[in-house]
């Protein structure tokens, strides 16, 4: 056992020493790669600190709705007799859309129609007779009081004429009225009538939809409503849709619990597919921020802190920001002031004109040495 031990505690010095030289080799191969990472330098890519305005904007969330939306009615009453529509169907102008019985009402057109014959030819005989008992009296062959009846017997054939006349111009309208028709091209969205049903007077018989009139409705606080212009041209999203639209103005009612005003936009939608009652989203300008500028990837966080990498003598040097917008790709950033003494020297420390690194940034360190790309 004793000779044993001092085997034991040699094996365990030659590890150890074959340990520390493996390690030692390790510094070794650091160093140089350090070494030569400092001759080389980290490849980055840079842009130059700007000076200018970025401008935020605001999303509002706002819907569809078809602007030129009818209910169609009947004008009279009558049991259905036709129908030839049905929803989600494409309709024309003029199409007739329903018919009501009209048997009674033809009956009516008819009788009013042969005593206009009749008085007709009483207005054609009483004119003959009055033209001839004029040259009778002329000729003192008749009284005075015998043309007189002549002429006023004419007279009220003349109004029975005119009067029957407006009777059948109100039976054809009638008659008209029970051909109920499309009064401007669109979709059926809604049917109310049946084959044999019994439509009163103002009776419901469909709505119709023009998808060609779409507006769209958004509700604005104040601030941006005062700043609205009409006609002003805007693009309106929703879905994957982009729909160029013109603002038509803000309607002066407003909501009296959320104090928001409804703006209305008309859309130009010749060849977009949309639903009433679809989500719409429109940006207005916001706020805006003037100062430094650079794109958003050359800000980073290091130690919890919003950090830009600056080139300096092609040496990294990292100074921490403030950012005070964002909009797309770009941010509006100043140097971030620790005290009140340090002023003059933090706005030397970012100025514009300066080199900003965007991309290699996440990996770099203060002091570094670079290669821009």
């Amino acid at each position: 056992m004793k000779k044993l031990l001092p085997e034991r505690c040699g094996k365990k010095t030659r590890l150890s020493f074959t340990h520390l030289l493996f390690i030692s080799l390790l510094q070794c191969i650091c160093l140089t790669n350090s070494f030569a990472e400092d001759t080389t330098g980290t490849l980055v890519a840079t842009t130059d600190i700007s000076i200018g305005t970025l401008q935020t904007e605001q999303v509002f969330i706002g819907s569809i709705h078809f602007s030129q939306t009818s209910l169609l009615a009947s004008k009279t009453q009558g049991m259905v007799l036709k129908v030839n529509f049905d929803t989600t169907q494409h309709i024309q102008q003029g199409e007739v859309l329903v018919e009501l019985d009209h048997e009674i009402l033809d009956s009516k057109i008819k009788a009013v129609q042969a005593s206009l014959k009749d008085l007709k030819l009483l207005e054609e005989k009483s004119a003959k007779d009055l033209k001839r008992y004029k040259k009778l009296v002329q000729q003192k062959n008749v009284s005075q009081q015998k043309y007189d009846e002549i002429y006023y017997d004419k007279i009220r054939i003349d109004q029975k004429l005119i009067s029957s006349n407006a009777e059948l111009e109100g039976l054809l309208i009638e008659r008209k009225q029970h051909t109920i028709s499309a009064p401007f091209s669109g979709i059926i969205t809604e049917r109310y009538v049946e084959l044999g049903e019994w439509v009163d007077k103002g009776g419901k018989i469909a709505t119709l939809v023009n998808p060609q009139a779409v507006t769209s409705i958004f509700n604005l606080p104040a601030s941006y409503a005062l700043e609205i212009k009409p006609e002003q041209k805007i693009q309106v999203h929703t879905g994957k849709q982009s729909i160029s639209g013109t603002i038509e103005g803000v309607i002066i009612k407003g909501d009296n619990k959320s104090r928001t005003f409804p703006l209305k936009i008309k859309l130009h939608s010749d060849n977009a597919v949309l639903f009433d009652g679809m989500e719409t989203k429109i940006k207005l300008p916001r706020s805006s921020s003037e100062g430094l500028l650079v794109p958003r990837d050359a800000i980073i966080k290091r130690f919890g802190n919003d950090v830009v990498f600056i080139v300096d003598d092609n040496k990294a040097k990292m100074v921490p920001v403030i950012v005070h917008l964002y909009s797309g790709s770009m941010a509006s950033i100043s140097a971030k002031e620790e005290q009140e003494q340090e002023q003059e020297q933090e706005k030397e420390t970012l100025q514009a004109g300066l080199k900003v690194i965007t991309k290699g940034n996440e990996r770099i360190f203060p002091g570094q040495t670079l290669q821009v790309k």
